[in-house]
């Protein structure tokens, strides 16, 4: 069978070697830039703790992604994926929902139109009015421009992909939901609401992302994978080398690749954030929630375990003061239960992840012909936009299958 090679070696690049090896491939390249696996969910550390930037977890049992990564070794534990949201109240004060991590918005009707584009405002058109512009203020809150230059796809990680509306009808939305796939997208309802229980259990691995990265490190290594640290393959270099029958994964950005194809590289939606990673006491854990008020600096708030202390990152749309932040964090978490707050181990100044801009959804897409017409089936992209890990494991794995499958069928037809 062909050969593969990876250009990255986070999560994704990990993820598509263990797939074209599980496919029969057994001459596979990694290259990473950087020192180490892991990518972007490489947390720092400090004494052996983890300090977890931003929150990630894994499915329950018998979910592909995590099912490859245990074959290879690597342990995970179930937990309740319990969270909470925090949006605008009845006279200006919160309104706390627990089992939601969603906007939850008092509106006097839920009626939808189709978007009428791809933007983030478009899709916040789609909503009633009352939403669209509590919505609204919280995206300009979050990120500060023009809603028209933002791609629908930063729904996700902005938090508000589904949107809770407090005063409508829970037998009738539930009914709407199952009825129609548009009312299904935008609008949520807390499972114990409508028992639903998708997404009430996940799990973290055993012994933490940077042991999950040795550990799928090591597994790589036993299978033959030759991974190249402190090295990147460039794009000409790797466009070229690619023939019929191999693949070609692009796990890392996209934004090495434009120059190389004659594509023009976009503007990116430029927007950093701050992380903090205290010391904390709380009996929420792992917990997590999001702050929809459009006030204050935090945005989500998360609460993990990482060798038996107790840890509490809070991701904010900018920096804080310790003493302005510590206040916020206690005022949120107030809805939920009690926090108490010890020393603050990081503060760290950050891009944030998944933001795209209208012109960067454009580019991506010419980016992604250029290349189909160059190599065909054999260039498989990462995650360049916002997608469920279950999507991109799913598209990567039969994208990689499609590029192999010529080599395959050679090798079927020599042995006939």
């Amino acid at each position: 069978m062909g050969k593969v090679r990876i250009v990255g070696g986070g999560l994704t690049g990990i993820i598509a070697a263990l797939q074209a090896h599980r496919l029969g491939c057994r001459d596979i390249e990694l290259f990473e830039q950087y020192g180490e696996l892991g990518g972007s969910l490489l947390p720092r550390t400090d004494h052996g703790l983890e300090l977890r930037q931003t929150r990630h977890y894994f499915g329950t049992r018998g979910d592909a992604q995590r099912a490859l990564l245990e074959w290879h070794g690597v342990a995970f534990d179930d937990f309740d994926n319990r969270c909470g949201s925090v949006s605008p109240g009845a006279g200006g004060e919160p309104a706390f929902v627990e089992g939601f991590g969603g906007p939850s918005l008092a509106a006097r009707q839920t009626a939808l139109v189709e978007p009428a584009g791809e933007s983030l405002a478009d899709r916040l058109r789609a909503y009633p009015h009352d939403i669209e512009q509590a919505l609204s203020r919280y995206c300009q809150w979050s990120l500060g421009v023009w809603l028209d230059e933002v791609h629908e796809s930063a729904a996700g990680p902005l938090g508000i992909g589904r949107v809770h509306p407090r005063a409508a009808d829970t037998t009738t939305l539930a009914e709407l939901k199952r009825a129609d796939d548009l009312y299904d997208a935008l609008y949520g309802l807390p499972g114990h609401m409508w028992g639903r229980t998708q997404g009430s259990q996940a799990s973290l691995p055993r012994d933490g992302f940077a042991g999950l990265f040795a550990a799928a490190g090591r597994a790589l290594a036993g299978l033959g994978v030759k991974i190249h640290l402190g090295s990147m393959i460039s794009p000409r270099e790797a466009i070229a080398a690619c023939r019929p029958g191999e693949a070609l994964v692009w796990a890392a950005g996209p934004a090495p690749l434009y120059k190389a194809v004659g594509v023009t590289a976009p503007k990116p939606l430029v927007r950093s954030g701050a992380a903090y990673v205290f010391k904390a006491k709380t009996e929420l854990k792992p917990f997590w929630l999001q702050n929809f008020t459009a006030s204050g600096a935090v945005f989500r708030i998360s609460t993990y375990e990482s060798r038996g202390e107790t840890l509490l990152t809070a991701e904010c749309v900018a920096e804080a003061g310790d003493a302005e932040l510590r206040r916020e964090i206690r005022r949120l978490m107030s809805g939920f239960g009690q926090v108490q707050l010890k020393e603050q181990l990081l503060a760290a100044v950050e891009p944030r992840q998944g933001l795209t801009s209208m012109a960067e959804a454009k580019a991506t897409k010419a980016l992604r012909g250029k290349l189909a017409q160059s190599l065909g089936p054999a260039f498989v992209s990462g995650c360049w936009s916002a997608e469920r890990p279950e999507d991109a494991f799913a598209r990567i794995g039969s994208a990689l299958a499609a590029a192999l499958e010529p080599a395959q069928q050679v090798r079927t037809a020599t042995a006939a």
